[in-house]
């Protein structure tokens, strides 16, 4: 029995989240929730149904001890396992001494010419005043995502072979053993693989940007003027940032767990290629605690020991879904109200509450005209914990200690749950509001709507997550009541200790389409400016996310040839920059936004600097960052909890990761060091990794020296403004030498 009056050994394992999900689960497994929820209809009630899950096994306990139990295992990393267990058996598997910790797996979802130019990555690429070009040669560009299309000629070498070394496609199956199905590709086979869903674009796009390298002719939509554009045929400037790395991907449907299977499939091939592996992962999840100690946290933690883990920040940024107080003595309660953003009469979604010490919780029933609450669902007095109450419509009644609320049945048709529990790992109190209504015709003018109402102590704080799924928190302009924030919009996904972080700024407003038209955005991305909808959030143990931002808002990448032609998606030339014929097929690009394009922005240029040095841990990459980014006029007046170290820049790093490793090797630093030289109209900037000093001399064609200049460090500024036209030879330290022209 699961949400009941008082808590049972079955369920003293299993959180009040995962009993609020596991309820939903067998609720749509018996067809039990209205139609009229935005959740795709359930199949039909089948007793083998599986749930997918993350064990945590206690120490001294081994995988063999739940698969004794009937736990099917897909993958082990560190402790966590990743399984499928049948539905009506989760609570007992939760309840087993070999399981310190059961978390149910949940859905997530999907979160280049000026972004390559904005942080340099073109000059890594030209190997403009590099001793070599820097593609990411090498090295494994990893990315898990939706919407692939990797036939597509970005990702095709100029021999017609693939560039992806690996593809694995999952995708759930609640009846299969595991829970889940799949095929795996290599680099021989891929021809054989189409896509995994027409219905979004996603991967294709997302991939492009992180390692897409092809660079030939296209047709491409060339902007004339603020309205007018023209196709032409161009070399293509829409390629990715690692174009040389070896791709490896995986693909199908986004729940957690099946990202982690494909992130376990991705690090095998890691290890038998024997390469440095960076791993982008544009998707991401407002619903949990926002703490590094849930299990997918703790499992990508897991994965950055063995690869650089990148995430997006999320789309968030300008949707109230966080709600953070601190009660005073006058003040003792923070409530506020569901808004719905799916359809108007339909609210579904759970919000989480955090504090370091016990509060009430109740969800209400407001009457908007009268300006009073109607009804009152609380935790009931005495309660035990890990166990939450349900209030519902008769329709909906699922369990016999259910209770149907008389307002909320007149009014609408669905539930709400409300409990509380203690955070097993951080020792927080925490509770739950697990809500699902759709209005009746009695509410047809809106005026009852759905809230909550906590109540603590003087100087407590506490802090409230919606999943943001379909519902918002709003003040509803009512008198008394609190409207939410936006500083908590952060993936819950992107928490973990030892992953990258990467939000979204903005470097155009506008695109050229196929059809001869530019569209614009009427002011919505002015460039240089952070995208507003970039997720961000301070964390109650004081970290501010994301790290960075890149480009992320009117990004063109490839598209897939799937999405493009699926007549149910109705793409036009208006929604479409390029396209070219190839090998029987057509690739085609597009634009989109989102952190979802930034993060495999930063992945791509990372996986340059482990072509410099693959070497660099997470926590070197985090501090390269923090120490080259940009902090220009737009960083300096923003939010400096979004904008986190500022605005990347590839180069920068590249030559920090390059002082770094010179440094390094002690005494031969200054021999052995990289030169680098960058122009800037008649200025050079002129750095040797590991040089604790700067000696430059410039000589004609007649071996004349004409100019001079010394610096301490590694870095110098030279001026040849008064030099004639002509071409020059610079010599640094006596060692290295580059050719320049004025």
């Amino acid at each position: 029995m699961i949400m009941t009056g008082g808590m049972s050994a079955a369920t003293a394992q299993l959180s009040l989240a995962d009993q609020a999900m596991l309820r939903q689960q067998k609720m749509e497994q018996r067809g039990m929730l209205n139609a009229a929820s935005p959740r795709k209809a359930a199949p039909a009630a089948n007793a083998s149904h599986r749930s997918l899950a993350f064990i945590k096994l206690r120490p001294g306990f081994t995988q063999a001890d739940v698969e004794a139990e009937g736990v099917n295992v897909s993958a082990a990393r560190g402790g966590i396992l990743l399984c499928s267990i049948l539905t009506d058996d989760v609570e007992r598997v939760a309840s087993l001494d070999a399981v310190e910790r059961l978390e149910l797996s949940k859905p997530v979802r999907a979160n280049m010419d000026l972004a390559l130019t904005a942080s340099k990555v073109d000059l890594l690429h030209n190997g403009d005043g590099l001793d070599q070009p820097y593609t990411g040669k090498g090295v494994i560009a990893g990315i898990v995502d939706q919407g692939m299309d990797p036939n597509h000629i970005n990702f095709v070498n100029d021999d017609g072979s693939s560039r992806l070394g690996y593809l694995a496609h999952i995708k759930i199956d609640m009846t299969a053993p595991d829970g889940w199905s799949g095929s795996e590709f290599d680099r021989d086979n891929i021809w054989r693989f189409t896509t995994d869903t027409d219905e979004t674009f996603h991967g294709t796009h997302t991939m492009g940007t992180l390692a897409g390298g092809y660079k030939g002719d296209i047709q491409a939509a060339i902007r004339q003027n603020t309205q007018l554009a023209e196709v032409q045929t161009v070399k293509n400037p829409y390629y990715g940032v690692a174009t040389g790395a070896d791709i490896a991907a995986g693909c199908g449907d986004l729940r957690d767990l099946l990202i982690g299977l494909s992130i376990d499939r991705i690090l095998d091939y890691r290890y038998q290629e024997k390469k440095p592996c960076v791993l982008s992962l544009s998707i991401g999840s407002t619903t949990g605690s926002h703490n590094p100690q849930a299990m997918m946290c703790q499992f990508l933690d897991l994965a950055a020991k063995e690869c650089v883990v990148v995430l997006s920040a999320g789309n968030e940024g300008d949707i109230p879904l966080a709600l953070k107080k601190t009660f005073t003595a006058d003040d003792k309660e923070a409530k506020t109200f569901i808004l719905p953003t799916y359809k108007s009469d339909t609210r579904v979604g759970q919000v989480y509450f955090y504090s370091d010490r016990p509060f009430k919780l109740k969800g209400v029933v407001y009457n908007k005209s009268r300006k009073r609450i109607a009804a009152n669902m609380p935790v009931l007095d005495g309660q035990e914990q890990s166990v939450a109450q349900y209030y519902c419509s008769s329709d909906q009644q699922e369990s016999s200690t259910d209770i149907v609320e008389a307002t909320f049945n007149r009014y609408f048709s669905g539930y709400v749950g409300v409990g509380w529990d203690i955070d097993s790992y951080t020792n927080e109190y925490m509770a739950l509001i697990d809500y699902y209504s759709v209005d009746r015709e009695e509410n047809a003018n809106g005026n009852y709507i759905l809230g909550f109402v906590v109540e603590g102590e003087e100087g407590q704080h506490v802090e409230a997550y919606c999943n943001g799924l379909y519902t918002v928190l709003d003040d509803y302009d009512q008198p008394g009541w609190d409207d939410g924030s936006t500083d908590g919009t952060i993936s819950d996904m992107a928490c973990g200790n030892d992953v990258i972080v990467v939000g979204a700024y903005n470097t155009r407003d506008d695109y050229p389409a196929l059809d001869g038209y530019m569209y614009n955005y009427q002011g919505s991305f002015t460039p240089g400016k952070v995208t507003p909808f970039s997720s961000y959030g301070t964390l109650a143990d004081g970290r501010k996310l994301p790290h960075v931002c890149a480009p992320g808002a009117v990004i063109i990448s490839s598209c897939s040839k799937y999405y493009a032609e699926a007549s149910a998606n109705n793409v036009g030339n208006n929604a479409l920059n390029a396209k070219v014929q190839h090998d029987g097929r057509t690739s085609y690009w597009c634009p989109a936004m989102g952190t979802s394009m930034a993060t495999p922005y930063v992945a791509g240029s990372i996986a340059l600097w482990l072509e410099a040095d693959p070497t660099l841990t997470t926590d070197a990459i985090k501090d390269i960052i923090n120490v080259t980014s940009v902090r220009d006029a737009d960083v300096e007046a923003g939010n400096p909890v979004q904008w986190g170290a500022g605005k990347f820049d590839a180069y920068e790093g590249l030559k920090e990761v390059l002082r770094r490793k010179a440094a390094s090797v002690g005494d031969v630093a200054a021999d052995s060091g990289e030169l680098m030289v960058k122009a800037d109209g008649s200025n050079y900037n002129i750095f040797l990794a590991g040089a604790s000093g700067m000696h430059a001399q410039v000589f004609n064609a007649a071996g004349v020296c004409v100019l001079s200049a010394q610096a301490p460090g590694s870095e110098l500024g030279l001026d040849v403004s008064g030099l004639p036209k002509g071409v020059y030879v610079l010599n640094v330290n006596g060692t290295h030498s580059r050719k320049i022209i004025k």
